[in-house]
């Protein structure tokens, strides 16, 4: 259970890592903004990771809560 914690913090950090990333696109130039595309991307990975990271939480508190 304690494993299981631990990958759910590191989820939760990785998460909020690419929130912040996210924040500061702004302020790369818009050359390099162009040539891959990382308003897409980041928005895509925001979505996976914060929906990874609460399917996580729910999981760990369920067994958390009815000890399973």
């Amino acid at each position: 259970m304690e494993k299981f914690l631990f990958f759910c913090v590191s989820i939760s950090a990785l998460s909020i890592f690419i929130i912040i990333y996210s924040y500061s696109l702004k302020f790369f130039p818009i050359k390099w903004r162009k040539k891959v595309n990382q308003d897409t991307i980041v928005g895509l990975a925001i979505i996976f990771s914060t929906m990874i990271t609460m399917f996580a939480w729910i999981i760990y508190f369920y067994f958390k809560i009815f000890k399973i």
